[in-house]
C-alpha cells in the first residue's frame, strides 16, 4: 500500500513540488529517507537486498575501509551501513545532485565515519561528461562512457571532474581498500586500471556491475570486458557471478570468463585475490548453512 501511494504522487508530480522524510528498515535497521524534489525516491523501495547478504559474507574477511565508485543517491552506502555502522565508507559521485543528496541523507541519519567526493574516477585526470539518459536529476543510469548505449538518447549532457586515483591520493589515504564497489554504466575498466596500484596489495574484494554485450556483434563492450578480465587475471584474481533470484541471494558461481550474454540477472559479480579465495568460499558455505 506505501509503495503504491508513493508511486502514485510521483505519476501525478506531487513529488516534484514538495519535499518530505519517510522512514525505512533495512536489515532491521531504521533509516530516514529524504525525498527532495523527487530526489531519493529509490530509496523508499529499497532493491537488491541480496547485496546485505553478500555484505555478510565479504565484511568478516575485510572491513576497514568500503570505497563506493558510483554512490548515486546511497543505495549501497545504507545497506552497508546496516550491516556495520561504524566502517569507514568513502564514496565517489560526479552528479551534483546526487552529492547534495547523499550529504542530506548521511545527516539526517547520522551516519558516521562517511566521506562523500565530488568526483568521478578514471584512469587520466580530465574534464570528464556525464551523459543523462532520462529527464531524472540523478539518473542512476547516467554514463560517462558516449558510446555504451548507442541506441539511446542523451537527454542531457553535464560537464564533470574525472580524477585519476594517484592524483587523489595526495590527500586520501587509499593504498588500502577492504572493498571497491563499482557501479559506474560502462565505465568499469577505467575505474580498475586507476586502482590497480591498490588491487596489487591483493587485499581488496571487488563488488561489480558489467552489463552484458548482448550480441557477438557488440565489440566495443566484448572488447572492454576482455580487458577487464585480462586486468583481473594480471593481479591475481578469481572471478564469481552473484546469482539470485525474486532479489534473493542463491549463489555465487565461479567463472572463468564473462561471456556474450543478454541477461540483466547476470550482471554482477565479485572478484576475489586469489589468498582470500578459501575463506571467502567457506564464508559462503556457512551462510547458505545458517538459512
Amino acid at each position: 500500500m506505501k509503495k503504491l501511494f508513493f508511486r502514485s504522487l510521483r505519476k501525478i508530480g506531487i513529488l516534484q513540488i514538495f519535499n518530505f522524510t519517510s522512514t525505512i528498515s533495512v536489515n532491521k535497521a531504521s533509516f530516514k529517507i529524504p525525498v527532495i524534489k523527487e530526489a531519493g525516491y529509490q530509496n523508499l523501495f529499497m532493491s537488491e537486498p541480496w547485496m546485505v547478504d553478500l555484505l555478510k559474507i565479504i565484511l568478516p574477511i575485510e572491513n576497514n575501509q568500503f570505497v563506493d565508485v558510483g554512490a548515486n543517491v546511497g543505495q549501497t552506502l545504507l545497506k552497508l551501513k546496516s550491516v556495520d555502522p561504524e566502517i569507514k565508507y568513502i564514496g565517489f559521485e560526479p552528479n551534483p545532485s546526487c552529492i547534495n543528496y547523499l550529504n542530506v541523507l548521511t545527516e539526517v541519519n547520522n551516519l558516521q565515519n562517511v566521506s562523500v567526493l565530488p568526483v568521478g574516477i578514471s584512469d587520466q585526470t580530465e574534464l570528464g561528461v556525464l551523459n543523462f539518459l532520462n529527464p531524472s536529476s540523478t539518473d542512476s543510469c547516467a554514463s560517462t562512457i558516449a558510446q555504451f548505449r548507442p541506441e539511446k538518447n542523451v537527454v542531457k549532457k553535464d560537464f564533470i571532474p574525472l580524477f585519476n586515483l594517484e592524483t587523489l591520493s595526495k590527500n586520501l589515504k587509499l593504498d588500502f581498500v577492504s572493498v571497491l564497489k563499482i557501479d559506474v554504466e560502462g565505465g568499469e575498466l577505467e575505474v580498475l586500471k586507476s586502482f590497480q596500484s591498490v588491487l596489487r596489495s591483493k587485499q581488496t574484494i571487488i563488488l561489480v556491475e558489467i552489463l552484458p554485450a548482448y550480441t557477438a556483434e557488440n565489440l566495443f563492450r566484448i572488447e572492454r570486458q576482455n580487458e577487464i578480465q585480462s586486468l583481473l587475471a594480471k593481479e591475481d584474481y578469481v572471478m564469481y557471478r552473484v546469482a539470485k533470484k525474486d532479489d534473493v541471494l542463491l549463489n555465487l558461481e565461479r567463472i572463468s570468463a564473462i561471456e556474450i550474454h543478454a541477461d540483466l540477472n547476470k550482471c554482477e559479480y565479485v572478484m576475489v585475490p586469489s589468498v582470500k579465495v578459501d575463506r571467502f568460499e567457506s564464508n559462503f558455505r556457512q551462510r547458505l548453512e545458517a538459512k
